[in-house]
């Protein structure tokens, strides 16, 4: 048969999570769909040469803040061609395309949550509590990474009801499988001893990844190394500090290898975010058999292998990740095993997604 017509509703492309997520997918699924991204213009990092190598297409679209400019030129895109499906990532904000993409007769409306909301963010959590009491009025479908953003979105009773589809954060298990070259070519270029203890994350320096804790925490534990990968608008904040506070512990990186590298070089991997949906990057670390510290705030289905723990994110609780992360945890490989056997495997899981689709396109014609 051709290939199914997919508009993947991405938004802004920073190489965060949930286009981490679209694009595992497309790699394996570009020889039976077409993903056409629709992203915002204030979109730094779109992999369009790839996109375009696996027979897909970018198209940027004013920021969905500014509503009037988005909805005329949703229009037009839905005017202009011709999708059988079309897959919102926006969480809560998946309202406004999909208003518009039922307004336009698309039959196939799938809203996708994959966050969920603190009200620490006090702004962001009343925005999105009051979206997602639409978020079931222009969809017809509905999907979630895990159960706890299924029942976020769309509720108890319609997630009780069978009425979400999980569709897991697989990944290329290969890809993240611990290396031990590489683990020596990243700390011999850090000058990092065979016997220091390197406490890693890898994520988008914004508010709710959290990694503000992880420079306190580091100020209190001098003789551990840091190492903090990835990009984002507080960088220059969090370096400042860094500086303020003579943390020659902490190592900021902006990725130019490939990030899963780095999951061979650190020791344990810190996640003290203020919330996750199912977080891809502490399934990279477990597949690479890292122990993971966690917040207290991230979900408990997201350590599927068990290898970790849970701690509070305040001031008292900085004494507990010292104290957590100055244990020389075991490195274990053999969790990719673990992993594999939980469905996280994308080869496995762009299959379930690719029937899906299919069913979806049965169902509604």
């Amino acid at each position: 048969m051709d290939k199914i017509n997919i508009l993947q509703i991405v938004g802004s492309m920073n190489n965060g999570g949930v286009e981490s997520f679209v694009m595992s997918y497309y790699r394996q699924l570009h020889d039976r769909c077409k993903f056409t991204f629709l992203c915002f213009d204030d979109s730094k990092m779109i992999p369009k040469e790839e996109i375009e190598s696996l027979g897909g297409e970018v198209i940027i679209v004013p920021h969905v803040k500014h509503l009037k400019a988005f909805n005329k030129e949703l229009i037009k895109v839905f005017r202009e061609n011709n999708f059988d499906i079309i897959h919102s990532h926006l969480n809560t904000l998946s309202v406004f395309p999909l208003r518009v993409a039922k307004k336009c007769h698309q039959k196939i409306r799938i809203a996708h949550s994959h966050s969920i909301s603190s009200k620490k963010e006090i702004k962001r959590h009343i925005a999105k509590s009051i979206l997602k009491l639409f978020s079931k009025k222009y969809s017809n479908v509905y999907f979630s990474c895990s159960e706890l953003t299924g029942r976020y979105q769309f509720g108890d009773k319609t997630y009780d009801e069978g009425k979400v589809t999980v569709i897991k954060n697989a990944i290329n298990l290969e890809r993240f499988k611990y290396n031990i070259e590489s683990r020596k070519r990243v700390r011999n270029a850090l000058n990092f001893k065979e016997d220091d203890i390197v406490i890693g994350t890898i994520g988008r320096f914004v508010e709710t990844k959290n990694q503000k804790y992880i420079l306190e925490i580091a100020k209190e534990n001098r003789n551990l190394k840091f190492l903090i990968v990835g990009n984002g608008p507080l960088q220059e904040e969090y370096e400042s500090f860094i500086k303020e506070n003579n943390l020659d512990n902490v190592y900021v990186i902006v990725p130019e290898i490939d990030v899963a590298n780095y999951y061979s070089a650190f020791d344990t991997f810190i996640l003290p975010s203020f919330y996750e949906g199912f977080p891809i990057t502490s399934l990279e670390a477990q597949t690479s058999g890292l122990y993971i510290v966690y917040s207290s705030s991230v979900p408990k289905e997201g350590l599927i292998t068990g290898y970790g723990e849970f701690i509070q994110i305040d001031e008292e609780g900085i004494k507990l990740w010292g104290e957590a992360l100055n244990k020389k945890h075991e490195r274990k490989p053999e969790l990719i095993k673990v992993v594999k056997e939980k469905g996280y495997e994308i080869s496995d899981a762009a299959n379930e997604l690719y029937q899906k689709y299919l069913d979806l396109i049965e169902e509604y014609k």
